[in-house]
């Protein structure tokens, strides 16, 4: 009974797994239950090892990992059990084998080394056995092909699962041992492909573990090195024995560009180009006259599994290769050397498609290569040759399009060619050659107008040509604004149906409410108020609907980051518009205050000052109530105090400018203050908040030194020099600090000379020029700092004379007239200010 019960839980087992195969779950999930019925009877390891693999693969093919997880761990403990005892019988150590790898398999498809370090935990124990079992077992038969594959195999597997931990100190090991097993296989005549392949993958992921920063260490490096070193030698006796061997030579390219990548990460460029040489070389000695065909490689990806001339393969490698080799220097700023390479790159493509325009006049692949190398060309600046590629990868596509049919609901290569063509327009939109990049936004949309999609996707095809309209209508924006508003207002219909079908679309509500924004900013420059309060009263609708449908974490919980070390360089030159840009990539589909502060702004214009007030206010109470939200978020209460500052300062220049009460603008900017003086107060570790402070006070005080009113200018500088005070204290070797402080002093001075305040303002040109002596230690010769001494000789010369100080006046005269000459000498740009002594 107990022997038709176990034949009849096997046939079972076969039915589970060929309905796995075939996708058919409920029907393998009912047979492994009756399996489990049988189980309970008949108790054989066998069968509870089966099951448990067959349920774990099924919730794996399911996406139920961590249950599939549970099941495999399971399995092991069974299938450890039965190795340990009979650790020679094949089907044990089959058992082992496939157990480990499903497990590690299972982990990589985690995404989440966290995790999967607290699963491996408790399996490390019968990794660690697993490993001195097959130890055991070769020294009984220390040759044998068939134990010696196993290993390897089962080694590879462990390796995979320490590489989905991220667990480097335990992968390193493992290598050794696996590269003694290669080297005891290649004495015998066992095919090496699947080794040596198997081998790239594990290196490859043991490269993408040690790109972490805290792998850049000495100790990891070396033994980093040491692994690459050991494999690159295991590759060249594989040479030795057959030194015809392609395959081979393409796997130990590769460990010179993993060598070369970590070189890169070391910032060693020298070494890193070196190791890329020398892949080059290899991959180059490849290339012949006359090619034969061969089979395409699963390591070299072509768009069909065909025979192709070899050099095609290997040129297409090098071409990637010279692409990778740029990108060292392209990361260091060396755009001569990395335009080289990447010219290299695109004349190795561009050859090959002369060569081969049949074959590769329509290969997909080829043209996923060419648009990777036209970003990296854009990357550097190189505009033309970024056109040459695109305009590659358009003939490949418009190739493909003749040579196959599209399926009208999915037109696979019309829309790529839409997207090259939106490339082209960016990319001349870049260079301001306005009429080349509407040529390529008609291209663009041309093909969108001659598509005939599923109803289902017609709302998209319209979104996306209106999406070209305001490409086209930001053209004109400066130049002809005319035009660039027809075509702005063509769009606008478009993105109000698609935001009205669907609100929750990112895609739909950041269009329509880029377009309400464009028309509105278009009305106010042309100085048509009415029209562009209407848009921006459209925008505030829009954006009260989705605060009411979306929850506000979605706007302002973009992931907290306590740690105040990763908080940005705040901008120290006074650019307010990047500042400006930064904050606004933050939420910009909710960014409701400043919505109300051009409200404001423009209400004002039209002399509606009640209107103009109440929505500056709501601007203010939306700002304290985004703060109040991020309180635990510093980077992201930075980015709305920097839109706050920013918004304060350009309604402080904007009044000033008019003469007017600039008091509301205060209010802003007095907000931004304060919210980085309580982080500050929390972080007080964090420099760069104090850089804030003394930048946000600077910028204050010439405003209003341009507006002159430099009584106003006094206690914004004063601020500005205690915070850049207690910079240069926690920093005295950084002259920028001892700069800024050099600039507010000279400020300050000039405010007490001309607000009858002499004995003050001479106290701060003392203060100054102490600095300049600490200054000119560092660097005489900085022609910045001349100019800087020249303006405070200046100052200082002419408050001495009006303090009746002739005498010392003459002495900082006669040095400002040394400047003078010496700037002159050296600047061409230089003009003088000597008469205004």
């Amino acid at each position: 009974m107990s022997r038709k019960l176990q034949d009849s839980a096997f046939r079972l087992l076969k039915k589970a797994a060929y309905d796995i195969d075939h996708d058919r779950y409920k029907k393998a999930f009912e047979n492994l239950d009756k399996v489990e019925k049988i189980e309970k009877e008949v108790n054989n390891p066998e069968i509870s090892y089966h099951l448990l693999f067959f349920k774990g693969f099924a919730k794996y093919r399911i996406d139920e990992l961590e249950e599939s997880l549970a099941l495999f761990g399971k399995a092991l403990e069974i299938s450890w059990d039965l190795f340990s005892k009979e650790p020679e019988k094949e089907d044990y150590r089959s058992f082992m084998r496939d157990t480990i790898g499903s497990i590690g398999d299972i982990l990589l498809k985690l995404e989440d080394p966290v995790k999967a370090r607290e699963y491996i935990s408790p399996m490390k124990g019968i990794f660690e056995k697993t490993v001195l079992g097959f130890e055991k077992l070769l020294e009984s038969d220390p040759e044998n092909p068939a134990y010696l594959e196993d290993f390897l195999k089962t080694i590879e597997h462990i390796g995979l699962c320490f590489e989905a931990g991220e667990l480097i100190e335990d992968a390193v090991p493992l290598f050794d041992k696996k590269f003694d097993l290669i080297e005891k296989l290649l004495k015998s005549e066992t095919e090496m492909s699947e080794h040596l392949s198997s081998l790239d993958d594990s290196l490859m992921n043991f490269g993408r573990m040690c790109e972490g920063e805290e792998y850049l260490e000495e100790e990891y490096i070396e033994e980093a090195k040491r692994v690459y070193d050991r494999a690159i030698e295991i590759y060249g006796k594989v040479l030795d024995k057959d030194p015809e061997n392609s395959e081979t030579k393409v796997y130990l390219s590769y460990i010179y560009r993993y060598l070369a990548g970590m070189y890169s990460d070391q910032e060693n460029l020298i070494k890193a180009e070196e190791c890329y040489k020398e892949a080059l070389g290899l991959l180059e000695s490849e290339i012949e006259k006359e090619p034969e065909n061969i089979q395409v490689s699963e390591n070299i990806e072509v768009s069909e599994n065909i025979s192709v001339p070899k050099n095609i393969l290997f040129s297409m490698a090098i071409a990637d290769m010279y692409k990778d080799s740029g990108s060292i220097f392209s990361d260091t700023e060396d755009t001569t050397k990395a335009r080289g390479y990447y010219t290299k790159a695109r004349e190795t493509f561009r050859g090959l498609m002369d060569k081969y325009p049949d074959l590769l006049g329509a290969d997909k692949n080829l043209a996923s290569s060419l648009d990777e190398l036209a970003e990296v060309f854009l990357e550097i600046g190189d505009f033309e040759s970024a056109e040459m590629c695109y305009k590659d990868e358009l003939h490949i596509y418009e190739n493909l399009l003749q040579k196959e049919p599209e399926n009208p609901e999915n037109p696979e290569y019309s829309l790529k060619l839409s997207d090259i063509y939106r490339e082209l327009g960016d990319l001349f939109a870049e260079e301001e050659e306005i009429e080349k990049a509407r040529a390529y936004y008609d291209k663009e949309i041309e093909i969108y107008e001659n598509l005939h999609p599923a109803e289902a996707d017609k709302l998209m095809l319209e979104t996306n040509k209106a999406d070209a309209w305001n490409q086209i209508g930001r053209l004109y924006a400066e130049e002809e604004p005319e035009t660039a508003v027809q075509y702005h207002e063509r769009a606008l219909p478009i993105f109000q149906e698609a935001f009205e079908s669907d609100p929750t679309s990112e895609f739909f509500h950041e269009e329509l409410l880029e377009t309400l924004t464009d028309l509105g900013t278009l009305f106010k420059e042309n100085q048509e108020f009415e029209k562009a309060i209407r848009m921006y009263e459209r925008v505030l609708e829009v954006q009260k609907q989705l605060l009411e449908i979306m929850p506000p974490a979605s706007c302002h919980d973009h992931g907290h980051d306590h740690n105040l070390n990763h908080i940005h360089d705040p901008n120290h030159d006074h650019d307010h518009e990047k500042d400006h840009d930064h904050a606004l990539e933050h939420c910009h589909d909710l960014d409701v205050e400043t919505t109300y502060f051009e409200l404001g702004v423009l209400h004002s214009e039209v002399g509606d000052e009640e209107k103009a007030s109440d929505y500056h206010r709501q601007a203010l109470e939306r700002f304290k109530q985004v703060i109040a939200e991020q309180s635990e978020s510093p980077e992201l209460l930075i980015l709305t105090s920097g839109k706050a500052f920013f918004l304060g300062m350009s309604l402080l220049e904007k009044l000033e400018s008019e003469n007017k009460d600039s008091s509301i603008a205060r209010k802003y900017y007095e907000l931004a203050l304060r919210t980085i003086e309580k982080l500050y107060e929390a972080y007080p570790m964090n420099l760069k908040l104090q850089e804030m402070l003394a930048s946000f006070a600077e910028q204050i005080g010439d405003t209003y030194r341009d507006a002159d009113k430099l009584e106003e200018t006094i206690p914004e500088y004063e601020y500005a020099y205690r915070s850049l005070k207690i910079l240069y204290e926690n920093d005295p070797e950084n002259p920028k600090h001892l700069h800024h402080m050099l600039g507010a002093l000279n400020n300050i001075g000039i405010g007490y000379s001309v607000t009858d305040q002499p004995e003050k303002g001479k106290e701060c040109f003392e203060k100054a020029l102490a600095l300049i002596e600490s200054l000119a230690k560092s660097n005489p010769e900085d022609l910045d700092l001349l100019k800087s001494n020249f303006v405070l000789f200046i100052n200082y010369t002419n408050l001495l004379e009006e303090t009746g100080d002739s005498e010392t006046a003459e002495e900082y005269r006669k040095k400002a007239e040394e400047i003078d000459a010496k700037l002159a000498e050296e600047d061409p740009e230089w003009a003088s200010l000597i008469e205004e002594l």
